[in-house]
């Protein structure tokens, strides 16, 4: 108390304090300052942004004990995979994407195409643009168009004979 009493306006700051007492429990006025002391709970309460800083503070810590940057100078942590195998692996990987999901994938937009809803033209429309280039590969083997109605005509742009004996398209 000794500190306290030192200053001239104590006696202000107290009796100020018994006045205010019985209204407000939550103002506090500072013992040097003639202010209403900022009053903190226990508990810090933390943003999502100060959340999101410590965990990745947190990874960065595993991440630095996981791998330590000397690895990489010394060469410890190379693991040399025979040049066979990965070659396999991408042949692998290369026919399924070339030659096994794009007729599967236009038979089903085929399938479906006035069927579909949202979801479903969604996913035909990124399975697509994933497997484009084996699309582009299929495309002018696949044929999904009824054959022409006419039997004499050549080529199924050709113009067909009006003849109303002749069915407007045949089955396959």
């Amino acid at each position: 108390m000794n500190a306290i009493s030192s200053f001239p306006s104590s006696s202000l700051v107290s009796a100020s304090l018994r006045k205010q007492a019985p209204q407000s429990k939550l103002k506090i006025l500072s013992i040097y300052k003639i202010k209403p002391a900022v009053l903190t709970s226990s508990k810090p309460t933390k943003t999502h942004f100060d959340k999101l800083l410590s965990v990745l503070q947190y990874g960065a810590f595993l991440a630095a004990v996981e791998a330590p940057a000397a690895l990489a100078v010394t060469g410890e942590n190379n693991n040399e995979e025979d040049l066979l195998t990965t070659l396999l692996y991408g042949a692998i990987i290369a026919f399924g994407y070339l030659f096994i999901a794009p007729p599967i994938i236009m038979n089903w937009m085929r399938l479906r195409w006035y069927k579909r809803k949202f979801l479903e033209m969604y996913l035909q429309f990124m399975f697509t643009f994933i497997f484009f280039p084996g699309l582009l590969l299929w495309a002018p083997f696949i044929n999904f168009r009824k054959l022409p109605r006419d039997p004499t005509m050549e080529f199924p742009w050709s113009t067909p004979k009006d003849d109303p004996n002749i069915p407007l398209y045949k089955d396959r």
